[in-house]
């Protein structure tokens, strides 16, 4: 049916020799003649047939007279002749009607509307009918690999998940659990919780164990950058301690994904209250699984995790772990995985701003070095010690450091020195301050020069102070022994290798066991060759492994420093011991978890401090804020009220001055004038000598006055800036860097000058009607009452009237208006005054602001950092005690093989 093969399955049944329209024709023929004739299944085949051969309306005709049990089947040809005839509306309405129990016939209609939505590009009924597909009948034949196809083309990656989980569940076939483990490495499933894959992965360790794995390894590396990381640690494990696992099975990634996943939850990123609930499971599952290089990892880290919480491991756990660390091999040299907690602990410090023990710092990342090496020389007073650094050094006696500090001398490029105590490293400037520093045992001396015997050799020599008695608790002289590589002990050459120097060697190499020791002893008169010979026996008694240097501060030094390069060469510079440095390092690292226990405390005061330092310099800024305020509103008045003096002086001036010019103007004024005219030539005249006085002495005079004005300007605004100038410095004093610029804006000066020059030429005023409005019979009806043109002309009377007009009239509004006028041309800026001061102070504002607003910060998250720390003391102490763990565990690999972890 599918395949519209029934006509030859049917009817012609192999007989191929005639075309089957021809013999489907002569069935129909016979069939018709029948009494009971039923023409539908040979129509049926018909339909087939015309289809085959692209006669799609022929083969719809067929198929629309068929009304048995092929009825459906043909609803179904007739949709597909019309999806193939172009008519897709009416090839999905036809497929929609088709009603069938057959779950071939249903699959096969899902599949062709799937193609129709595909062709119409209606990919959301696309998606539908192919789910309809594979939830109908997922055997059928490609059906869920072309859904697969489906999903990813749209980037469905959530249903082609799902598809791949559904159809690795039902099949149990190889290749969907690579395609699952396909999607998981591409980040395809990222929107699935951590559980989501749970039932698949119990199903994957009955299919193949190998992918079981690839799975839980693609999912760890997935969930690694993840929120639900700790989620699925839980899930992960739980699998883990379930599953009856094959011992057989030799895991290839999962021991040291775990092993990573330990390390990363140790690195004082997570709560500890969640990893109590997540270690001890992951622990118990590591060493389910772990293999020859991660057994002795996982034995190590139930055993630490056991020593810092004993409650918490399974004790059957706890003793399996003891018994396969005690079986592994030895692990060699764990100078990676020390270094890798080193950096650990030093990055976790750093973001919290917090110090570490200098000494100890320094020592670790020197002990990390394994290209340079460090010798210790010790030994007790009178010794002659000092005269074997000498020798060592090639420096004169006298230039050798006086001091009671130890002192590390390092080959540098420039001579100088440096205190290096617990707290932090500085400068050394004075003697006075290492005379200082001798009080404090937890300072030494660094000396930086250029030494040839230091540079050849790759080394730095830790010169110890002389012991005047051998104290065995002397825990200052074992850091420093643990700083170094070997240790050259100088002996008394009045009693040498004594008794009490023997004891106190034996005890240091029982606390430092791998630390080699060798001995120098100075000539005397007092030692002959047999005494230096019973010496170096009773050594070898004690310390098979050392040598006895003999030197004498009379003989040559060339040849002694000679005979000491050899003996460098012949035993120091070999003894690069591996073991030696890792536990000195794991010493120092110790040492630097409990310098951060003591922190908190000083944290907190550091915190106190910087508030209180921080609320006050903020309180100076908001203060200094104000007054600028205050600054810049005087400055504004000072400059304004300047511009405004030298305008009034001005405007008086003008005020006074034009009512002068205008009377004065009547001179031009003669019996014989034209009286009609006169008052014209008067207007003019008037207009002619104001503009000349204000072209040549006002105009002049406001620009002279302005230039003083701007000087002045000047002057106030260099007073403010000298002062903003000293708050600079101050607040930069007390905020110890230059932090902030407090610079005005001195292009208003500019502008202003820019502006005076511009109005250095002529001024443009228009002429003002002065008399215009005044006729001389106006003049007439002011004195007499009279119209002027009802009396006779009398020159000497209009001559007399006009001139005791023009000097009597009072011309104050007509001055006022042309003071207004005159200054109009200059009030842009006089108006300008006050948004150029603003602009003047507005970096001042804006850096004072800017820094207020940064304080007002720090202190907020101070205050919040101090809460926290004090309400939740744990989020400081925590990461510390998982960085013990950290620390325990390479503790037990370091000595696997004692019964006991050695006591520093």
């Amino acid at each position: 049916m599918v395949k519209r093969a029934y006509y030859e399955e049917k009817f012609l049944q192999g007989d191929l020799e005639e075309h089957p329209i021809r013999q489907l024709g002569e069935l129909y023929l016979e069939e018709q003649k029948k009494d009971m004739a039923d023409l539908s299944y040979i129509r049926f085949a018909q339909g087939e047939v015309y289809f085959h051969n692209c006669d799609y309306e022929a083969a719809i005709f067929k198929w629309e007279n068929i009304h048995n049990e092929l009825e459906p089947w043909a609803k179904k040809n007739i949709a597909d002749a019309y999806f193939e005839l172009g008519f897709l509306s009416t090839a999905e309405d036809i497929y929609k009607s088709i009603t069938s129990d057959s779950l071939i016939l249903n699959t096969e209609v899902a599949l062709q509307l799937f193609t129709l939505y595909l062709e119409q590009q209606k990919y959301p009924e696309a998606d539908q009918m192919i789910k309809n597909a594979v939830a109908i009948h997922p055997d059928y034949q490609n059906v869920t690999e072309l859904a697969c196809a489906f999903f990813e083309e749209q980037e469905d990656w959530n249903s082609a998940v799902e598809l791949a989980v559904n159809e690795a569940a039902r099949t149990k076939l190889p290749e969907w659990f690579q395609k699952i483990h396909s999607f998981i490495e591409n980040g395809h499933t990222k929107s699935q919780g951590a559980s989501h894959f749970v039932p698949i992965l119990y199903l994957a360790q009955k299919v193949d164990l190998a992918l079981f794995e690839k799975l839980m390894a693609a999912l760890w590396k997935s969930h690694e950058q993840r929120e639900d990381y700790l989620s699925w640690i839980t899930e992960a494990t739980i699998i883990l301690l379930d599953s009856d696992l094959q011992h057989s099975y030799k895991w290839k990634s999962l021991p040291e994904l775990i092993n990573n996943t330990f390390i990363q939850l140790l690195s004082g990123r997570y709560n500890l209250a969640d990893l109590t609930e997540i270690l001890p499971n992951l622990l118990t599952a590591w060493l389910k699984v772990a293999d020859i290089k991660t057994t002795p990892l996982a034995s190590a880290g139930v055993l630490a995790w056991n020593d810092v919480f004993p409650s918490q491991m399974n004790q059957e756990v706890v003793h399996s772990a003891e018994e396969s660390l005690a079986k592994s091999a030895d692990q060699g040299t764990l100078m990676e995985k020390i270094s890798g907690l080193v950096e650990v602990i030093q990055k976790w410090a750093d973001e919290r701003d917090l110090n570490l023990h200098k000494r100890f710092e320094s020592s670790l990342n020197q002990l990390s070095d394994l290209k340079s090496r460090r010798w210790m020389i010790a030994g007790k007073s009178n010794s002659g010690k000092s005269s074997f650094v000498h020798l060592m050094l090639k420096q004169p006696d006298s230039s050798l450091i006086d001091t009671s500090l130890p002192v590390l001398y390092k080959n540098g490029e420039e001579t100088g020195f440096q205190l290096m105590a617990d707290e932090g490293i500085s400068a050394v400037t004075t003697s006075k301050e290492i005379i200082e520093a001798e009080s404090r045992q937890d300072t030494m001396l660094v000396y930086l020069e250029p030494n040839a015997f230091l540079q050849k050799h790759d080394v730095a020599i830790i010169d110890y102070p002389d012991l005047n008695g051998l104290n065995k608790k002397n825990k200052h002289f074992l850091e420093y022994v643990r700083m170094s590589d070997s240790l050259l002990f100088v002996l008394n050459s009045i009693e040498p290798f004594s008794t009490q120097e023997c004891e106190f060697l034996l005890d240091v190499t029982e606390r430092v066991p791998l630390c080699p020791v060798h001995f120098v002893l100075k000539k005397s008169e007092q030692l002959t060759s047999d005494k230096i010979s019973v010496i170096g026996k009773r050594i070898k008694n004690y310390f098979p492994d050392a040598e006895l240097i003999i030197y004498s501060a009379e003989e040559d030094d060339e040849q002694q420093q000679e005979a000491l390069s050899h003996f460098i060469d012949q035993h120091l510079k070999t003894e690069r011991n591996e073991r030696l440095r890792s536990g000195n390092m794991l010493f120092f690292i110790r040492g630097t978890i409990k310098h951060l226990l003591q922190q908190q405390v000083k944290v907190e005061e550091k915190l106190l401090k910087s508030i209180q330092f921080d609320e006050d310099l903020l309180s100076k800024l908001q203060g200094a804020i104000h007054q600028l305020y205050d600054l810049e509103e005087e400055k504004t008045k000072v400059i304004q009220s300047a511009y405004r003096s030298l305008k009034d002086e001005i405007q008086a001036d003008i005020l006074n001055t034009i009512p002068k010019l205008i009377k004065e103007s009547a001179d031009i004024l003669r019996e014989d004038s034209d009286f009609g005219n006169i008052h014209h030539e008067l207007n003019d005249e008037m207009n002619k000598r104001i503009d000349e006085y204000l072209q040549y002495t006002v105009h002049p005079a406001y620009i002279s006055s302005l230039q003083n004005w701007i000087s002045l300007s000047e002057g106030e605004l260099n007073e403010a800036q000298e002062l903003l100038i000293s708050w600079n410095d101050s607040f930069n004093d007390l905020m110890g860097e230059e932090r902030i610029r407090l610079e005005c804006d001195f292009q208003i000066l500019a502008d202003w000058q820019r502006d005076a020059d511009r109005m250095t030429g002529a001024i443009q005023m228009d002429q003002e009607n002065i008399l215009l409005k005044r006729t001389p019979s106006q003049v007439l009806l002011k004195s007499a009452g009279k119209i002027f043109g009802v009396i006779p002309a009398n020159n000497t009377m209009m001559y007399n009237r006009y001139k005791s007009f023009v000097e009597n009239e009072n011309y104050n509004e007509t001055a006022e208006s042309i003071a207004n006028k005159f200054f109009r041309q200059f009030e842009i800026l006089e108006k300008a005054i006050p948004r150029d001061i603003s602009l003047f102070f507005k970096e001042p504002f804006t850096a004072l602001k800017k820094s207020a607003a940064s304080y007002q910060e720090q202190v907020d998250q101070n205050k919040t950092a101090l809460t926290e720390m004090k309400s939740h003391p744990e989020t400081f102490r925590d990461p510390i005690r998982l960085f013990d763990v950290r620390l325990r565990q390479l503790e037990w690999l370091e000595f696997q093989e004692k019964s006991n972890k050695h006591v520093y």
